[in-house]
């Protein structure tokens, strides 16, 4: 930082010595704004920034020392000198404990306020790009938190590169399993809020009646049951990251009050009057296509427009095979530092029996299949015949595959019914009786599903 353009507060009750010290540092080439004791200091601090204050110890009104605590409790950082008279050594010293980075005794001349500056200036600039550069290397790197080389992941990083640091809107799209909470943790930890909360919400778990308290919080009597003041996801964001997983399964009713908060910028929590501002970055991921949602009526378009600022589409596995190598070596070592293991290998022969497969449950159900593997392994080197056999009949891609061939008619209604009775079996085994994963392979909302199981007779024994 140089003098040209530094802002400096003088407090002094002194109006001559004021105004020469104005005149001098201003010659100096600093912008000088000037105060006769504490309480006109005050308003100028309140209303602009300063890059040095310099205050007598010794004002009418109130001290300069007390003065100096109270501007170090509302910004910690501010840099201060201050000036005392001969003989108060002492005064000086305490002000140097309280927080003043040096003092000038009276009476000083001007070459030495100058050079006391220009030093506390330098120290200020390298104490900001030292903590530019420890917040830099803080920050995770992308390539080591995304798993992948392929051009379609490639693309993807380089999105993330160009938004990450920008307050834009992201909606995230992509099948289920494909990363996308990571993506946004990742887009979160690389922004200029990555000091500040990043609040995660699964809007596909969250009980219907609930999502709005959940959202915005409520007030004592909001309804039955609530005996006492909830704070809500929104709240807890604030000054961070919001992360909406499954944005799609909100409710319409929910949707229209989230069009609100995105315009405004505040919102009310359930039975409250007061509008609470809210400074938030918005993440928002979707499983399914918002616009055919929106051509359906089942998703709002100004909720879409809203959330559509920069879109950022996850490729599924089956799109980026050449992946595969690396994310089997990624999930081998995590299994083995998890479980205290030997870190373990896999053949060419098994990873080329992976590539194979079209993964529905995208890097999720990989995950799942090292796993498996490693708590089965039986020596040092995973082979081919260790890897799973996937039953393909149940795949989605097979089942909806027609042979019309000598079909004349089709009871349409029995069709989609037993399509849906298939595609339900293949979920809950999948998810292993996990309704809410299963829900989220079938881009279905919980309750729905839930609905479905419960009202379908048994599957069939006979795997027709």
């Amino acid at each position: 930082m140089t003098a040209f353009g530094a802002r400096i507060l003088i407090v002094d009750d002194e109006i001559l010595k004021r105004s020469i010290l104005q005149d001098e540092l201003e010659a100096a080439g600093y912008a000088v704004v000037t105060a006769a004791n504490p309480l006109e200091a005050a308003k100028e601090f309140a209303k602009s920034t300063f890059d040095i204050i310099i205050t007598d110890i010794r004002i009418p009104g109130q001290d300069g020392l007390s003065f100096l605590r109270e501007i170090k409790k509302q910004k910690p950082t501010q840099a201060a000198i201050v000036m005392t008279a001969y003989g108060s050594i002492e005064t000086a010293i305490e002000a140097m404990k309280i927080g003043a980075f040096d003092y000038l005794q009276k009476p000083f001349s001007t070459e030495e306020l100058l050079l006391k500056m220009n030093k506390l200036l330098q120290y200020e600039q390298m104490a900001s790009e030292n903590e530019a550069l420890r917040h830099e290397l803080a920050k995770p790197r992308l390539e080591g938190k995304i798993v992948g080389q392929s051009l379609p992941i490639r693309e993807v990083l380089q999105r993330i590169h160009a938004v990450a640091a920008t307050d834009a809107t992201i909606l995230i799209e992509g099948e289920s399993g494909t990363g996308k909470e990571l993506i946004a943790h990742t887009l979160h930890e690389n922004s200029s809020r990555s000091t500040g909360p990043l609040v995660a919400v699964a809007c596909a778990a969250l009980p219907r009646e609930l999502v709005e308290s959940e959202l915005f919080g409520h007030e004592p009597g909001a309804f039955t049951g609530a005996s006492k003041r909830r704070i809500g996801r929104f709240e807890l964001a604030h000054g961070g990251t919001l992360f909406l997983d499954d944005v799609d399964d909100i409710p319409m009713e929910i949707q229209v009050k989230l069009v609100r908060v995105l315009q405004e910028r505040a919102f009310e929590r359930v039975g409250g009057e007061r509008p609470i501002p809210v400074n938030i970055r918005l993440i928002a991921a979707t499983k399914r296509a918002l616009p055919s949602m929106v051509a359906r009526g089942t998703f709002r378009e100004d909720l879409f427009y809203r959330l559509n600022v920069v879109p950022l589409k996850i490729p599924p596995l089956r799109e980026r095979i050449e992946d595969i190598p690396l994310l089997v070596e990624h999930f081998l070592e995590k299994f083995a530092i998890k479980s205290n293991l030997k870190r373990l290998t896999l053949s060419p022969e098994g990873v080329a029996k992976l590539q194979r497969h079209s993964w529905p449950g995208n890097i999720r159900e990989l995950e799942h299949v090292i796993e498996m593997m490693m708590a089965l392994a039986k020596g040092d080197r995973l082979e081919a015949e260790e890897v799973p056999e996937f039953d393909l009949s149940k795949e989605p891609g097979t089942l909806l595959s027609l042979k019309m061939s000598g079909i004349e008619r089709v009871d349409i209604a029995s069709v989609l019914e037993d399509l849906e009775t298939r595609l339900i079996d293949w979920a809950m085994g999948r998810a292993e009786g996990n309704l809410a994963r299963a829900a989220e392979m079938l881009g279905l909302p919980r309750s729905t599903l839930q609905y479905k199981v419960n009202r379908r007779p048994p599957p069939s024994n006979n795997p027709s």
